[in-house]
């Protein structure tokens, strides 16, 4: 496995588990329709709702951030700085890795709002401190 990954991946954490899967295809589960759930949709649905304006608005904030910084004047010498894109890499890097990695045409990816809240969270704490 080691000698599969390409060095820019070398030392870092691929078994950080995002969720998601490569299938072939889309899923053809067909789960039978229970009454109660279905009274309870609009719950769940406003909740996914909340989960995605919640991202979106974080997604906006991260992009207003660069778009303010068109570019970068100063060279990174300070070694807290390197350290936190270091550990930014070791979140963003395994994640875009592991999609990369599959030719399937889908990803089942459930629950994904909170595991992507969370990685958002991280980042956010490494580069606002």
């Amino acid at each position: 496995m080691a000698d599969d990954i390409p060095d820019f991946m070398r030392g870092f954490d691929l078994d950080d588990d995002w969720g998601m899967t490569p299938v072939s295809s889309t899923p053809e589960e067909k789960p039978s329709v229970d009454p109660k759930i279905v009274e309870d949709s609009k719950l769940e649905i406003s909740k996914v709702k909340s989960d995605v304006k919640d991202i979106k608005s974080m997604m906006n904030e991260i992009m207003q951030i660069v778009a303010d910084k068109e570019t970068v004047t100063k060279e990174v010498t300070d070694e807290t700085i390197k350290a936190r894109f270091k550990d930014i890499e070791k979140i963003v890097l395994p994640f875009l890795y592991n999609l990369s990695k599959s030719d399937e045409p889908y990803i089942h990816w459930p629950n994904r709002g909170p595991i992507i809240k969370g990685q958002i969270e991280k980042i956010l704490k490494l580069t606002r401190g």
